[in-house]
C-alpha cells in the first residue's frame, strides 16, 4: 500500500518548491490541484476563478482524481495539499465545506507536514494573500489536520534543501520506530 504523505501550510511557505525538489530526486509527487486549476482558468480569461461559486468543488475533483491515479507500485507519494486543505477555504455549514469533509473521512494519510511560512510571501495572480492571511491559513490547517486525529509535524522555514532533508529525516525515524514495534510485536514470551 502507498504511503502518502501530505505538505501543507499558508499560501507562499514553500511547498511547491519542495514537491518539486523531492519529484527532481525522483518521488512520485501531487501537485497542487488549486494552483493548476487557477492557471488553467486564468488561460482561459476567467482572471479570479475563486470567484466562482463552485471553485471548491472543482479542486476537490481534481484531488480526488489526481490521488486515485497514484501508481500502485509507488512505495509513497508526497502531496501538494490533502484534501482536508479544502476545509480551511470553503465556508463552514455549507454544501461544499460537508463534502469535503464527506471526502476526507475516506482517505488516510501517514503524515501531514506543515510547511511553515517563508519570511516573506510573493503576491502573484495565484497567491493573492498576504502574510497575516497566510499565516491565518497555517494555524487553521494545523488545527484541521489535529480535528481529523492527524498529528501534523512542523517543517521550519529555512533553504529548500535543509526542509527536504529534514522531510525525509522525519520519515526515516517514523519507519525506524515502525519497524521496531513491529518487531517488538511479533515476539511473544
Amino acid at each position: 500500500m502507498t504511503k502518502k504523505y501530505v505538505l501543507t501550510g499558508g499560501p507562499g511557505s514553500g511547498k511547491s518548491s519542495i514537491i518539486l525538489a523531492l519529484e527532481q530526486q525522483g518521488e512520485f509527487v501531487i501537485r497542487e490541484a488549486a494552483e493548476d486549476y487557477i492557471r488553467f482558468r486564468q488561460a482561459q480569461d476567467q482572471e479570479e476563478p475563486w470567484t466562482e461559486p463552485d471553485f471548491q468543488d472543482r479542486i476537490l475533483d481534481l484531488q480526488i482524481q489526481r490521488e486515485s491515479r497514484i501508481p500502485y507500485y509507488a512505495e509513497r507519494v508526497f502531496i501538494d495539499r490533502g484534501l482536508a486543505d479544502g476545509l480551511a477555504y470553503a465556508a463552514e455549514g455549507t454544501k461544499t465545506h460537508e463534502r469535503i469533509k464527506a471526502e476526507t473521512s475516506k482517505t488516510k494519510y501517514e503524515q501531514i507536514f506543515i510547511i511553515e511560512l517563508l519570511n516573506e510571501i510573493e503576491k502573484t495572480t495565484i497567491r493573492r494573500e498576504n502574510y497575516e492571511e497566510a499565516k491565518t491559513v497555517e494555524d487553521n490547517l494545523y488545527r484541521i489536520y489535529k480535528e481529523l486525529d492527524y498529528e501534523p509535524i512542523r517543517i521550519n522555514s529555512g533553504p529548500l534543501e535543509e526542509r527536504v532533508q529534514d522531510i525525509k529525516l522525519k520519515i526515516d525515524a517514523m519507519n525506524q520506530e515502525q519497524r521496531i514495534r513491529t518487531h517488538e510485536n511479533g515476539i511473544r514470551f
